[in-house]
């Protein structure tokens, strides 16, 4: 399999861009996390791809 270039990547439909997204965050359940969990789930699906969230989110 030959590797892609960054650039040739951003022309792919479809491709994730993360602009006026709040990556500063990180989300999750606690004092340590900057958002919660709650927060995660608002954000578009785009934007949930670009963030760190905590597998405790995806806990039930």
């Amino acid at each position: 399999m030959k590797k892609l270039s960054r650039s040739k990547l951003k022309e792919i439909k479809g491709a994730t861009s993360c602009t006026g997204c709040p990556v500063q965050n990180n989300y999750g359940n606690g004092p340590e996390y900057s958002a919660s969990c709650a927060s995660y789930f608002s954000l578009s699906q785009n934007c949930q791809m670009c963030v760190d969230v905590s597998a405790d989110c995806f806990e039930n």
